[in-house]
């Protein structure tokens, strides 16, 4: 008995054009065989990218707080511990160490201010305005900085690193290791100035109670709202982690005993105030603050923390929501 084969019905092709879409398909803007490929002009597209190229500063050596920062230079760029431009935590940085400026004709000249220890290109003194090229290295204090053109694609992505390396990815305060950095270099400060500085450490106040009811990512929400609370309240005063877990951490330049303590009760305020949602789940939490002030003489950053620590221990049992010195 012979195998019946199954057959298959011709239907006959309504237009004798190959390329014409079967009705309702999506016009293509061109279809290329497996063997066919598009000609590109690539001097073309060599010069369109070179025009498109901005210079570029980032941070690739030197204080561990500054280290990953990254700035594309639009006109003028000055370089050194002053609040504008490229700030660095650098103690053997002048206020206004060096200058980069953009030329007329798209070149990047690099200038020292007059700075007390002076700029090196590249390892060798800086004497004159130096024209930077694609991959010099500028040395400042112990501070070196890599000078590189960028289109906007990888500027993007050194803006997007810069944010992972020096970002909690939960709150968007600072990265621990940063704030550790920083917070190292303010006492330092603080010592040499004899200006107070003030630490807070703070816990959220029933997490657990929370993951346990709601969800892990109920609490893991709860965390993040109260991080952007603490961020607001801190932004331009001082700086704030996430210590760990529900912890946070915030020291305060400059800051007496009434004026940390005032804060941290804003802090107190708010987060009790606050309703943080996740559809129809809504919750509430408070939160407890330790402070503490280091004097005139400099204090090791350890001993600060410690002291902060204590207070928040008594703040929590003395019943939480509440600060302690």
């Amino acid at each position: 008995m012979s195998e019946q084969r199954p057959s298959f019905e011709s239907h006959p092709v309504e237009s004798e054009d190959q390329n014409t879409p079967p009705s309702g398909a999506p016009v293509m803007a061109e279809t290329l065989r497996p063997d066919e490929t598009i000609p590109i002009d690539l001097d073309a597209l060599h010069r369109f990218h070179h025009t498109r190229r901005k210079g570029s500063l980032i941070v690739i050596d030197g204080v561990p707080a500054d280290v990953g920062s990254h700035l594309l230079i639009e006109e003028a760029v000055v370089i050194g511990r002053e609040p504008h431009g490229l700030q660095l935590r650098d103690g053997r940085i002048s206020r206004r160490h060096a200058l980069v400026e953009r030329s007329a004709a798209g070149a990047h000249l690099l200038h020292d201010l007059g700075s007390t220890n002076g700029t090196l290109i590249n390892g060798t003194p800086l004497r004159q305005p130096h024209e930077l090229q694609d991959g010099d290295k500028i040395f400042l204090g112990r501070t070196v900085i890599k000078f590189t053109l960028v289109d906007e694609t990888e500027a993007t992505y050194l803006r997007r690193m810069e944010q992972l390396a020096g970002t909690d990815d939960l709150t968007g305060l600072l990265a621990k290791h940063r704030f550790d950095s920083l917070l190292e270099e303010a006492v330092r400060a603080a010592g040499l100035l004899r200006r107070p500085l003030a630490v807070l450490m703070m816990d959220l106040d029933g997490v657990k109670l929370i993951n346990d009811t709601h969800g892990h990512h109920m609490g893991a929400h709860t965390i993040r709202e109260v991080g952007h609370i603490i961020g607001e309240l801190v932004s331009g005063v001082g700086e704030a982690c996430r210590f760990g877990g529900d912890e946070f951490c915030v020291f305060l330049p400059g800051a007496s005993l009434v004026r940390a303590r005032e804060l941290a009760e804003a802090i107190c305020a708010r987060v009790r105030e606050g309703r943080y949602a996740v559809n129809e789940c809504v919750v509430q939490t408070t939160i407890s603050s330790g402070v503490a002030v280091s004097g005139d003489e400099q204090e090791a950053v350890a001993e600060l923390l410690r002291r902060a620590d204590q207070a928040l221990y008594r703040a929590k049992s003395a019943g939480r929501d509440r600060v302690s010195e």
